[in-house]
């Protein structure tokens, strides 16, 4: 089956939310920016989900929107960092689509947070204690399931436009090899 759906992976602020839309206009195809999804369908903002069912409630509720977003069309998905966790999420992404993992230097992470003007407290996973080693412990222990991505790119130094140029490079590329005989 042709792929067409491209999956944005990665630690938090490599860029997914950013990029998906300027990829998906180039597709002419829609946005589905994940974390949003789970908002709209819990109705409250992901911090909340945290505070009042933990990290496992949350998962779960994310979980039903990988599958239900899976079936969907022509869609540019920016996903949550931890969603890859799930072995059921990493096969509903690569079932039909094209994922791509974002990847960023520590630093480069922190210092975009801190950029967004978001606070730290905002991120629920890293709130307290320091955020630096906070992302280091997170991204190294994550590393392996983002490695499973068909295309992995480095964003440290490159603009949206640059990544996008390369992520449809890369999407093009896989899908003529899928379509030749």
């Amino acid at each position: 089956m042709m792929d067409d759906q491209i999956w944005l992976t990665g630690f938090m602020a490599t860029g997914k939310s950013r990029i998906a839309r300027p990829l998906a206009a180039a597709l002419d195809w829609r946005v589905v920016d994940l974390d949003a999804l789970i908002e709209a369908d819990a109705g409250e903002p992901l911090r909340a989900i945290f505070e009042h069912g933990g990290e496992a409630a949350f998962r779960a509720i994310e979980a039903h929107a990988v599958e239900q977003t899976a079936q969907e069309d022509r869609i540019v998905v920016a996903t949550g960092g931890g969603s890859v966790l799930s072995a059921a999420n990493r096969e509903a992404m690569h079932r039909r689509g094209f994922v791509v993992c974002l990847d960023a230097q520590p630093g480069t992470i922190l210092r975009r947070i801190e950029a967004s003007g978001a606070r730290l407290s905002g991120r629920p996973l890293l709130a307290g204690g320091d955020p630096l080693a906070r992302i280091v412990e997170l991204k190294a222990a994550r590393e392996p399931l983002y490695r499973q991505a068909d295309f992995i790119l480095s964003t440290d130094e490159l603009s949206p436009d640059q990544c996008t140029h390369q992520i449809l490079t890369a999407f093009r590329e896989r899908t003529e090899v899928v379509r030749t005989p």
